[in-house]
């Protein structure tokens, strides 16, 4: 195009704009969104390998934690669950790291939020009186949950929050090497046995936890918290409790 054309072209946009044009139809059809669309799908694709990839760093980062301490330094400075902005602490564990049973509930409340431990509101003061029943106590149980940071208004952890943590509660239980393993509600239940009987069907069944290099004898029940509003069901986790005090004596 030579620059006559050129200059001729440009009047005939100026006097279009003018004029209140500010769309040219061409005498073939354009899809204006074709590009749009292929630069979508590539951020979408680059959004999931960075996931991909966050999370085989995440998996591969825990698998080389060999404490305690380096595990609750990790998780105190993890970032890839978005329940930590809202909270006040990491609510990592309680109780005698050496014990033979490890006891594993759901997530952090407002109590235990705020002083750092895992039981420590009313459905941690039933838990202590569970325990007594059977000549136990926190010195000689190891405590943590599913969930290391409050859900907000203590909701139930959504599925994404559960399999974000998980890699977490795994380590924790490798690290612990228990004897027996007791599920506190189905949150807990559902995480590690990926159960889908609910927790009224499965409670009191002692099943086998395979993780990477050991095997759990375990016994889920109901949540402290669900006996606070259902106490004829305490009967039932009376049952539980007395299986599993026989199961650590033999």
């Amino acid at each position: 195009m030579n620059n006559s054309k050129i200059s001729e072209s440009v009047k005939l946009l100026c006097l279009f704009k003018e004029n209140g044009v500010d769309e040219i139809i061409a005498n073939s059809s354009f899809n204006r969104t074709k590009n749009t669309e292929k630069l979508r799908k590539k951020d979408l694709m680059h959004e999931n390998d960075k996931i991909s990839s966050n999370d085989s760093m995440h998996n591969d980062q825990i698998n080389k934690i060999s404490s305690l301490e380096q595990l609750k330094s990790y998780m105190s400075n993890f970032k890839g669950c978005e329940l930590y902005k809202s909270s006040t602490n990491m609510v990592f564990s309680d109780g005698n790291p050496k014990s033979k049973i490890m006891l594993i509930g759901e997530a952090p409340g407002h109590d235990e939020d705020i002083q750092g431990k895992p039981f420590v509101g009313r459905s941690g003061k039933l838990l202590d009186k569970m325990l007594e029943a059977i000549e136990l106590n926190r010195e000689k149980v190891y405590i943590a949950n599913i969930i290391p940071w409050r859900p907000p208004s203590n909701r139930r952890p959504t599925d994404e929050e559960i399999e974000i943590c998980l890699p977490f509660i795994k380590k924790h239980i490798e690290l612990i090497k228990p004897k027996v393993l007791m599920l506190l509600g189905s949150t807990a239940t559902f995480a590690l046995l990926k159960n889908t009987e609910g927790i009224t069907k499965i409670r009191g069944k002692w099943v086998d936890l395979n993780l990477n290099n050991i095997s759990v004898p375990t016994l889920p029940t109901f949540h402290p918290a669900f006996l606070l509003r259902q106490p004829a069901q305490k009967k039932h986790v009376w049952e539980d409790l007395k299986s599993l005090k026989n199961k650590v004596s033999n």
